[in-house]
């Protein structure tokens, strides 16, 4: 199990000063560069659950002596059952905003936004099969990692208060599939009240690397791995599991969300498609900061350049649908003729190439996302994050980096050691950093009197973004044919057909 954790003792008389009182005991924090670190906080337990290893899991157990801080490492496959852990970033001050920030299993430097008079809180969860696996034919209802999450919070809204948070300034925010996760929370009722905005960072539910329409069928590739044994599910080891669901080679993340099955004694976060409910009112309208980097594809360049995809499209390019469009093959080949005519014509090059992979993997999906959300009252703060600084994904020899690739605006926001960058990246850092934390104190990026560019909420009917460069700009969206495209071929040959079996 590709678990670390290191206990940190920490036995001057400062750091008696930073000990904390929780519902389940007291933990000792770390004095950093203006603000307090408490690490490895077990806000949930599976061991100790209602549910078992794929199920809900249930309240972390209570310590008798003061909890030393825990800095722990996840495997970057999937985060073990021992790892529904957070850490709480404290700058000192009463009743701070919060940020919690979906981490999964990935490293996050809170210092930066500390400093800025924001409680971090960094909440990992479970993923890959231990958090994601639904099967109904396994009684596994699916969606262990989303239920992570919601414990996650109800441990913040119970807890933040020792650590001088408000638990009435809540903001969720993830990147990705973390994004996804924390869209998935606005659909349900059950988190009402848990978070009162969100920030959505180049992810949706709604996209096909979120959401498994064919989670059952998945479910049954990692029992054949097993020899078809639906018990040894339970019983072997994360290692084990892991490695498994990597042999099936399956495209995106093997395993996302889904459509929960009905078990007793079991919640149910997504009882219908994420498509369906969005079409209809999401659950939860709180304001909202969604967005992309204007060259999201560029994190496949490597991949790509190395697959010869550009020689292969000379013969034929079906290959290049997304694999869920694929299985609709009646209408593949009208479909190809469209993104033929959009992407490639008289342009078989690698810019094209990384044009579609922005819009048909990331961009389309957000945009139909962002849309649905306008649609209620509470803004929705609409952006493209559009800087090709030094920080983030690394330039590919030969290939240009023109704009930002998916995860970059990641190193302004949450850089090493809290850096303060220089140059053009210092004035960007700036900017996203007091939009970010404007947001997250009052639920606007641009507040009045504030001296910033004016970031207007989104209108459905006049779609404009706000580009974060080294300048910033309100801007008309400027992919809406390539959009508009990408949302006619799902409704008509993903979702309609989706929607059915439901």
């Amino acid at each position: 199990m590709h678990v670390m954790c290191l206990v940190l003792l920490y036995w001057t008389e400062a750091s008696l000063q930073n000990i904390v009182s929780t519902a389940q005991g007291q933990i000792q924090g770390v004095t950093r560069d203006g603000y307090v670190s408490y690490t490895g906080i077990p806000y949930a337990s599976v061991k100790e659950g209602a549910g078992g290893r794929f199920k809900r899991g249930g309240i972390a157990p209570v310590w008798a002596h003061v909890r030393q801080p825990h800095e722990c490492q996840c495997s970057a496959r999937a985060a073990a059952e021992e790892c529904l852990q957070l850490d709480v970033h404290a700058p000192p001050g009463a009743a701070q905003p919060v940020l919690a920030w979906l981490a999964g299993a990935g490293p996050y430097d809170a210092a930066r936004l500390a400093r800025e008079g924001i409680i971090v809180v960094i909440v990992r969860h479970r993923l890959g099969p231990q958090g994601f696996l639904c099967s109904s034919e396994d009684h596994i209802p699916g969606n262990a990692g989303v239920k992570d999450v919601l414990l996650a919070l109800r441990w913040i809204r119970d807890n933040i208060v020792a650590f001088n948070g408000n638990a009435n300034n809540v903001v969720l925010g993830g990147q990705g599939f973390g994004a996804a996760i924390a869209e998935a929370l606005t659909l349900t009722p059950t988190a009402q009240g848990l978070f009162h905005g969100v920030i959505l960072q180049s992810g949706t539910v709604l996209a096909p690397w979120a959401f498994n329409f064919d989670a059952d069928d998945r479910a049954k590739l990692l029992r054949m791995k097993f020899n078809g044994s639906k018990e040894i599910l339970t019983r072997a080891t994360a290692e084990d599991l892991n490695t498994k669901a990597d042999q099936l080679a399956l495209p995106y993340l093997p395993f996302g969300m889904c459509v929960e099955n009905s078990i007793k004694n079991e919640e149910r976060l997504i009882p219908r498609s994420p498509y369906e409910i969005l079409s209809k009112g999401v659950e939860i309208a709180v304001p909202m900061i969604m967005g992309f980097n204007n060259n999201e594809g560029y994190i496949f360049v490597s991949t790509l350049k190395e697959a010869r995809v550009t020689r292969r499209m000379t013969k034929d390019m079906s290959f290049l649908l997304p694999v869920e469009l694929q299985s609709n093959k009646r209408n593949a080949p009208k479909m190809m003729r469209e993104v033929d005519e959009m992407y490639f014509a008289n342009n078989k090059t690698m810019a094209a190439v990384l044009a579609y992979h922005r819009d048909a993997y990331f961009l389309s999906h957000i945009h139909r996302s962002v849309m649905f959300h306008a649609s209620a009252p509470p803004p929705v703060y609409y952006y493209q994050f559009s800087h090709a600084g030094s920080g983030g994904v690394e330039e590919e020899p030969g290939m240009a980096k023109r704009g930002a690739a998916h995860s970059d605006e990641l190193a302004y926001l949450f850089p090493s050691k809290g850096r303060d960058m220089e140059g053009d990246d210092g004035v960007v850092q700036g900017h996203i950093v007091r939009l970010w934390t404007n947001f997250i104190k009052k639920l606007n990026p641009t507040p009045p009197n504030a001296g910033n560019t004016l970031w207007s909420p989104l209108n459905p009917h006049d779609p404009k973004v706000l580009d974060i460069g080294v300048e910033l700009a309100m801007v008309d969206f400027p992919y809406r044919k390539e959009a508009q495209m990408w949302e006619d071929i799902y409704e008509k040959y993903y979702f309609d057909r989706r929607e059915r079996r439901y």
